[in-house]
C-alpha cells in the first residue's frame, strides 16, 4: 500500500513538473482565436450598418454603439460570440487608448484642411484648452452641488476628475451629418479641431486632478504648485513640439522614397506609434495623445506634399480603411462594455439613473456656458459663428471613446474608492450612450429647424444646371445602347424609370420654383438659360473670382503632379487659392499673399555675401539655391498658371463686364509678379542660373518616370527592365535634392553653347555667332532700338529686363531671353520698341549672320519662326483666331510636335486640313477669302491657291480642338450651358409626352 502511495505521489510530482519553453496553453490559444473572430465578425456588421446608413440617412456611430449594447446585454445568450464580448468588456482601458486612439487622432489631424484649420486655431486652442478645463470644472461642480453627491461618493477632486473624463468630445456623427448636409468647412473643422485637440488636453486635466485626488486622500504624493505648471507645460507643449519634431525626420524619410506605396504607407502608421510611445514611456513623459495630434498637424500642413503623388492615393486609401475599422470597433467595444456595466453592476444605485438623467440636461447647460464664456472671442477671431451654429456647437458636443477610456481608467484604478471608480465607469458609459443615441440621431433635425445651411440662389442654379447636364448625359448613353445589337430587345421606356429620369426632372422643376421664389422674379427669368441672370453684380464677380481660384487651384496641382514646381510651391499656392475662395467679394489679391512668405533681399544679400566664407560659406549657398529656389518656383509657377487662367477666362458662360473688370484685377497681380521676377533676375542671375538647372532637370526626370509607367503599362517593357530603369531615375531625382551647383555666371560663349535656340548648330556656325557678338550696357529706361528703324543686331538679355513695346501691347523680357524674334522673320526694320527696365547688360548678335543660318539650317529656321509667334499673335491679335487664348507654353509645345514650316510659289496649292498660320506671302481659299501675312488659317476642307509666294505653319493637328480639350478639362466650354439647356428642354417634352400616353 505504502509502495502504491509512494509511486501516486511520483505521478503527482510529474503532473505538477514546471512546464518547458515550448508549453503553450491550448484553452488560451482558442481564447484569442475566439477574439479575432469576434473582431472579423464586428467589422462585418460595421459593413451591413455602413450600408443600412447609405438607404436610411440614420448615424452609423449609434447604430454601432447600439449593436454593442445589445452585445453587452445579451452576452450570455450568444456562446462563443458572448463569451468574446465578455472577454473584451474586461480589455484594459490603456490598451484601448495605446492601440486604437492613437490611430484615430492621426486620421483626423493628417486629414483636415490646414488653411481652414489654421484660420480657426485661436477658436480651437480656446475650446480645447481653457475651454475644456472650466467645462471639467463645471461638471465637477454639478456632481457636488446639483446631484448631491457626498464625500463617501466622491471628492471635490474626484469630482473634477470625472468632470475632466467628460469633457472630452467625439463627434463623429455629428461632423459626418453636418458634411452631408452640406454645412462649412470651417464649421465643421471647429467641431473636429475641438475634439481631436481636447482628446489630449482632457487627458492632462484627468491626470492632475487624479493626483490632487490621491494626494488629498493620502495615497498619493503631495503635489505642489510649481509641479502643476511644470507638469502642464510638459503636457501640452512639449508633447505637440515632439511630433512636429519627428513629423519632420519623417517627411524628410518619406522624400526620399519613389514609387514605393508600402513604404510610404508604413513610416506614416510607424511613425504615429513610435511618437505616441515616446512621448507616454520614454524620455519625454508627455502627453502621447497630443504629441500624435502635432504629428498629423504637421503632415496636414506641410507633409501631405512630400508624398509624391503616384503613392498618394494608396496612402489615404490605407488610412482610410484603418480609420473606419478602429472607429467601428472602438464604438462597439463602448456599446458591450456599457451593455456589461448595466448587467453586473452592483455598486450603483436606483437613484443613480435618476443622477444620469439630470446630469445630462445639466451636462449640456455646463456646454452652454462653457462656450457661453468664449462668445466674445469666438466672433472676433477665425471664422465668427453664427447663433444657430453656436447652438449646434453646444447640441453636438458627444461623449465618446476616449471619455469611455479614461472612465474605465478610474475604475482600474485600485487607490481611489470603489464607488467612485464604479461611478466614473457608470456616467462614463451612460453619456457616451446618451449623447449618441440622442444627440446624434436628432441633430439633423435641430441643424434643418435651424435652417443652419445656408443655400443661396446660385448654388441652387448650378445644381439644377448639374442635373440636367446628367440627363443629357443619359440619354446620349441610352442612344449608344440602343444601336448596340446585344440590348435591342431592351425597354427603353421600362429603362428610362429605371435610371429615374423622371425623378430627375421632378427635382429640377422644384429647383426652378424655388429659384424663382428666392430670386423674386418670373417665370422666364427663372427658367433663363444664363445660369448667372438674375443674381447682383456683386454676386456675379464673386463667381469670377471664385471660378479663378479653382482654375488656379486645380493648374497648381497639375503642375505639381507632372514636376514642374516643388512640394513647398504647390502648398503655398494652393492656400493663396484657399484664402481667395474665403473672399471672393473681395478684388484679387494673389501676389500679396504670397509674397508675405518671402524673405527680403537684404537678408539673402547678407548670405549672398558670405557665401566663400570657411565654415558657413556652403551653408550660405544652400540656403540661397534652396529658399531662392523657393522665392523663384512660387513665382514662375504662379505666373504661368494665371497667364493660363487669363487666357482661359474668356470662356465664362457670364456677362463679359464682369469678366473683363475681375480680369484687370488678374492682370494686375501677374504685373506685379513679374516686377518681382525681374528683380530677382537682375539681383541674383547667378543663383537664378543654379535653379533653373535644376528645376529643369527635376522636370526631365520626372517626365522620365512617367513615361516609364505608361510603357510599363502597355507592356512595352517587362518587370525587371522597368524595376531596374524607375530605381535609376528615383536615385537621380534623389540626388537631385543634394546636389551643389556653382553659383557664378557662364560667358558669353558658355552662353550662347547652351541657349536653346543654337543647339543642333555645327560648331562652326556657332563659332561665327559668338565671333561677332559683343557685350552692350544699358541704362534704366534706354532705348536698344525703334519700331520701323532698320535692324542689324538680335540681343539676348544677360542682365536685368527688356520691354518689348508695339501697337496694342507689350512684353516683358529678363534673362536669358532673346530680343527680339520677330525681327528675325520681318522685312529688314524693328517691329517693335525695345527700352530697358533696370541697368542692363546685352550681347549684341549679328543679325545678317542669323539670317544666312536660318536660310541653310531648316530647323534653326524652325525654332526662330514658330518662337515668334508668341509676339505675333499679340501685334496681330484680330487675326490670330484662337492662337491668342492659348497659355504660350503650351501652344509653342503645340507647335514643336504638331507643325511644319512650310514655303510655297504662286499659283501652287496647299492643304490646310487641320489650319495653319500665314508668316508672309498671301493664299485664297475655295470661297476666295484672302489670306495676308500674319494670319491664322482655320481648318479647311479644299485646297487654298497661294496667289503670292508665302511661308506658313501647316497644323497636323487642330488647335481649336486643342484649345476645347483645355475648355472641357476645366469644364468653361462657352456654348455648354445652352446646348445642354436646349437638350433638356427636348428630353423633358418627349418625357411628358410618354407620361400622358402613358395615363
Amino acid at each position: 500500500m505504502a509502495e502504491h502511495e509512494h509511486e501516486f505521489e511520483g505521478h503527482e510530482e510529474e503532473l505538477e513538473a514546471p512546464k518547458d519553453s515550448l508549453w503553450r496553453d491550448e484553452h488560451e490559444m482558442e481564447k484569442s482565436a475566439n477574439i479575432v473572430y469576434f473582431l472579423t465578425l464586428g467589422i462585418v456588421s460595421g459593413l451591413i450598418l455602413r450600408e443600412i446608413n447609405k438607404k436610411t440617412k440614420f448615424p452609423y456611430s449609434p447604430m454601432i454603439l447600439s449593436l454593442g449594447i445589445l452585445m453587452g446585454l445579451l452576452q450570455k445568450s450568444l456562446g462563443y460570440v458572448g463569451e468574446s464580448a465578455s472577454i473584451l468588456s474586461k480589455m484594459h482601458p490603456h490598451l484601448i487608448v495605446f492601440v486604437f486612439v492613437p490611430v484615430l487622432l492621426f486620421e483626423s489631424a493628417f486629414n483636415c484642411d490646414w488653411y481652414t484649420f489654421k484660420y480657426q486655431m485661436v477658436n480651437i486652442l480656446l475650446l480645447a484648452g481653457p475651454g475644456c478645463g472650466w467645462g471639467a470644472i463645471l461638471l465637477g461642480a454639478i456632481f457636488k452641488m446639483v446631484l448631491r453627491y457626498d464625500d463617501n461618493d466622491m471628492t471635490w477632486y474626484q469630482a473634477f476628475t470625472l468632470g475632466s473624463v467628460l469633457s472630452a468630445t467625439d463627434p463623429v456623427a455629428v461632423v459626418a451629418l453636418l458634411k452631408e448636409l452640406g454645412a462649412s468647412l470651417a464649421f465643421n473643422h471647429l467641431i473636429e479641431g475641438e475634439a481631436l485637440l481636447n482628446d489630449g488636453v482632457a487627458m492632462v486635466f484627468f491626470i492632475f486632478f487624479n493626483k490632487f485626488s490621491k494626494a488629498a486622500s493620502g495615497k498619493g504624493e503631495a503635489v505642489t504648485a510649481g509641479q502643476v505648471v511644470l507638469n502642464f507645460v510638459r503636457n501640452s507643449l512639449v508633447g505637440p513640439a515632439l511630433g512636429l519634431i519627428l513629423g519632420i525626420l519623417a517627411a524628410l524619410w518619406t522624400k526620399r522614397i519613389l514609387g514605393d506605396d508600402i513604404e510610404v504607407t508604413w513610416l506614416t502608421f510607424v511613425f504615429t506609434y513610435l511618437t505616441f510611445y515616446w512621448a507616454e514611456f520614454c524620455f519625454f513623459k508627455t502627453s502621447g495623445l497630443l504629441a500624435v495630434v502635432g504629428l498629423g498637424l504637421f503632415w496636414s500642413a506641410f507633409g501631405k506634399t512630400r508624398i509624391r503623388s503616384s503613392v498618394e492615393h494608396s496612402v489615404h486609401t490605407v488610412w482610410g480603411f484603418v480609420q473606419y475599422s478602429c472607429d467601428t470597433l472602438i464604438f462597439l467595444l463602448v456599446g458591450i462594455i456599457v451593455g456589461t456595466q448595466v448587467i453586473e453592476e452592483t455598486f450603483i444605485h436606483k437613484s443613480d439613473y435618476i443622477r444620469m438623467i439630470v446630469f445630462y440636461f445639466f451636462m449640456i447647460l455646463a456646454r452652454f456656458i462653457m462656450i457661453l464664456t468664449f462668445w466674445p472671442f469666438l466672433r472676433c477671431f477665425g471664422y465668427p459663428i453664427s447663433k444657430s451654429e453656436f447652438i449646434v456647437l453646444v447640441y453636438g458636443g458627444l461623449r465618446g471613446a476616449l471619455g469611455l477610456t479614461l472612465s474605465l481608467m478610474v475604475g482600474c484604478d485600485e487607490e481611489l474608492p470603489a464607488r467612485f471608480r464604479h461611478l466614473s465607469v457608470f456616467y462614463g458609459a451612460g453619456m457616451a450612450a446618451i449623447t449618441n443615441l440622442i444627440n446624434g440621431t436628432t441633430c439633423k433635425a435641430l441643424v434643418q429647424y435651424l435652417e443652419m445651411i445656408e443655400n443661396p440662389v446660385v448654388k441652387k442654379k448650378v445644381y439644377k444646371k448639374y442635373l440636367e447636364e446628367l440627363i443629357v448625359n443619359s440619354q446620349d448613353k441610352m442612344r449608344e445602347l440602343e444601336s448596340d445589337q446585344f440590348y435591342s430587345m431592351a425597354d427603353w421606356n421600362q429603362v428610362n424609370q429605371l435610371i429615374g429620369q423622371p425623378k430627375f426632372i421632378e427635382k429640377i422643376e422644384k429647383l426652378e420654383t424655388e429659384i424663382k421664389y428666392m430670386i423674386g422674379s418670373n417665370k422666364v427669368q427663372a427658367n433663363s438659360t444664363n445660369l448667372y441672370e438674375g443674381l447682383t453684380d456683386q454676386e456675379i464677380f464673386g463667381e469670377v473670382r471664385y471660378r479663378i481660384y479653382r482654375i488656379m487651384k486645380g493648374l497648381y496641382y497639375d503642375k505639381f503632379e507632372y514636376g514642374l514646381c516643388e512640394e513647398d510651391t504647390v502648398r503655398l499656392l494652393v492656400e493663396s487659392s484657399d484664402i481667395g475662395l474665403d473672399h471672393t467679394k473681395a478684388i484679387l489679391n494673389i501676389w500679396d499673399q504670397l509674397y508675405k512668405n518671402f524673405l527680403n533681399f537684404s537678408s539673402v544679400n547678407f548670405f549672398f555675401k558670405v557665401k566663400e566664407m570657411p565654415l558657413i560659406g556652403p551653408f550660405a549657398r544652400d540656403y540661397m539655391i534652396k529658399h531662392l529656389g523657393f522665392v523663384y518656383d512660387v513665382t514662375t509657377t504662379f505666373l504661368s498658371c494665371a497667364s493660363e487662367a487669363f487666357h482661359l477666362t474668356g470662356s465664362f458662360p457670364m456677362s463679359k463686364d464682369a469678366v473683363r473688370v475681375v480680369m484687370e484685377e488678374l492682370n494686375r497681380e501677374i504685373e506685379k509678379a513679374e516686377g518681382y521676377l525681374g528683380i530677382l533676375n537682375d539681383t541674383f542671375p547667378e543663383i537664378v542660373r543654379a535653379i533653373q538647372t535644376k528645376r529643369a532637370s527635376h522636370s526631365i526626370l520626372t517626365h522620365q518616370r512617367h513615361y516609364l509607367d505608361d510603357t510599363q503599362q502597355n507592356g512595352l517593357v517587362d518587370e525587371k527592365e522597368y524595376q531596374l530603369l524607375k530605381k535609376e531615375i528615383n536615385t537621380r531625382l534623389v540626388d537631385l535634392e543634394n546636389h551643389q551647383f556653382d553659383m557664378v555666371l557662364p560667358s558669353f560663349h558658355v552662353l550662347a553653347m547652351e541657349f536653346p535656340i543654337f543647339s543642333g548648330l555645327v560648331s562652326t556656325d556657332l563659332d561665327n555667332i559668338i565671333k561677332s557678338a559683343y557685350e552692350k550696357k544699358f541704362g534704366p529706361d534706354e532705348i536698344i532700338y525703334e519700331q520701323g528703324m532698320t535692324c542689324q543686331n538680335i540681343y539676348i538679355v544677360s542682365k536685368g529686363n527688356v520691354v518689348d513695346e508695339f501697337q496694342g501691347g507689350s512684353i516683358k523680357k529678363g534673362l536669358g531671353s532673346l530680343i527680339t524674334y520677330t525681327n528675325l522673320i520681318g522685312d529688314g526694320t524693328c517691329m517693335s520698341t525695345a527700352k530697358t527696365t533696370a541697368d542692363s547688360l546685352l550681347y549684341s548678335l549679328n543679325l545678317r549672320i542669323l539670317k544666312d543660318l536660318m536660310n541653310k539650317n531648316p530647323d534653326f529656321e524652325f525654332k526662330i519662326y514658330i518662337n515668334s509667334i508668341e509676339y505675333l499673335r499679340k501685334m496681330y491679335e484680330n487675326q490670330s483666331g484662337p492662337l491668342a487664348n492659348l497659355e504660350i507654353k503650351r501652344l509653342l509645345d503645340f507647335f514643336r510636335t504638331k507643325s511644319k514650316l512650310k514655303k510655297f510659289t504662286a499659283n501652287q496649292k496647299c492643304d490646310f486640313i487641320f489650319g495653319g498660320y500665314l508668316f508672309r506671302g498671301e493664299l485664297k481659299d475655295i470661297n476666295n477669302k484672302v489670306y495676308s501675312q500674319y494670319n491664322y488659317i482655320p481648318p479647311q476642307d479644299t485646297e487654298c491657291l497661294v496667289t503670292k509666294d508665302c511661308q506658313c505653319l501647316i497644323f497636323e493637328d487642330s488647335v481649336e480642338s486643342f484649345n476645347n480639350q483645355m475648355l472641357k478639362q476645366l469644364d468653361l466650354d462657352p456654348h455648354k450651358d445652352q446646348q445642354i439647356q436646349e437638350r433638356y428642354s427636348q428630353i423633358k417634352r418627349t418625357s411628358m409626352m410618354d407620361k400622358s400616353k402613358h395615363h
